[in-house]
């Protein structure tokens, strides 16, 4: 069993690093990773207890399929900025969201980390919500996300996983320096 989950995790960690790569670099196919990497983590969350992640990557499934029908090359010519103001107000929703859904990981559940993993899941529906919608600070949340799931990984004895996100921090800085 341990083998074959160290296998699930490779294909995952692969299939997400060509979709971060080919997502950056605008290629429709990133889609299909995307897909792939999400069937993988989904049930390496569910071995692994990680249930606000779980959610996470069915929602990442949803996303990769109405990214590849939504996706129109023309229209990463006009990239626009939320702004301050509106990004202040989705972190204070965040924020509470993350209180509400650790609170109850914590009392209803067997949940590990319940706390970092609604952050990580949290926000990360809050990065891809933007990122699909092709706003370039989608790539500083991830930038933050990503660096606190190094150690949510790490904690749960996914090392290759955590050292995706390693990786998925500098491409997200690539992403943010390449969309703006």
């Amino acid at each position: 069993m341990r083998g074959n989950l160290k296998q699930i995790e490779w294909f995952a960690v692969i299939c997400s690093i060509i979709y971060t790569i080919l997502l950056t670099y605008q290629v429709i196919w990133c889609w299909l990773f995307a897909f792939l990497a999400s069937m993988a983590f989904l049930y390496l969350c569910y071995v692994k207890k990680i249930y606000a992640e779980l959610v996470l990557q069915a929602f990442y499934l949803l996303m990769a399929v109405y990214g590849y029908f939504q996706w129109d090359i023309s229209l990463f010519q006009d990239l626009q900025s939320l702004g301050w103001e509106i990004n202040l107000s989705i972190i204070s929703i965040g924020v509470l969201l993350t209180i509400a859904s650790g609170y109850t990981l914590k009392k209803y559940s067997d949940a590990e980390l319940p706390w970092l993993d609604s952050f990580t899941t949290v926000f990360s529906i809050i990065a891809t919500a933007l990122m699909v919608s092709l706003l370039p600070e989608n790539w500083l949340y991830w930038i933050v996300i990503d660096a606190v799931s190094i150690y949510l990984y790490m904690k749960r004895g996914l090392k290759l996983t955590a050292i995706l996100f390693i990786i998925y921090t500098f491409l997200a800085i690539n992403g943010y320096l390449t969309w703006i």
